[in-house]
């Protein structure tokens, strides 16, 4: 069975692909533009993983990350940006991220990280 993830960007177009790409590799999507929906979401869902954006008008992938390792331990939170290493490695679980996807990310290296 597949994994229930949350999207969090504020391109409609990223959340409408990325969408469409985890449901392809059989997971359950739920996608929002805004991290300030998160607790909200999480009322209604148990996720697995979240992946968000970096960089975002209302708070950062970080922000976000840290929002979650504090309210839902249990969750892994996946950071796409196209900054190289926003984050020193040591930091990282520190703040709550799991990993880092790079743009552009490879589709295998998004089912790496949902399979995992």
């Amino acid at each position: 069975m597949g994994k229930k993830v949350l999207i969090i960007d504020d391109q409609p177009d990223i959340l409408e692909v990325l969408t469409e790409i985890i449901e392809i590799l059989g997971h359950e999507v739920v996608a929002i533009s805004s991290g300030y929906n998160l607790d909200k979401k999480f009322q209604t869902n148990d996720f697995d993983i979240v992946v968000t954006d970096y960089q975002m008008p209302d708070m950062t992938g970080i922000d976000i990350a840290r929002k979650i390792k504090i309210k839902y331990p249990g969750t892994k939170v996946y950071i796409i940006s196209g900054y190289h290493q926003i984050l020193p490695e040591d930091k990282m679980s520190e703040y709550g991220v799991s990993g880092l996807l790079d743009k552009p990310f490879e589709i295998e290296e998004l089912k790496r990280i949902l399979n995992a």
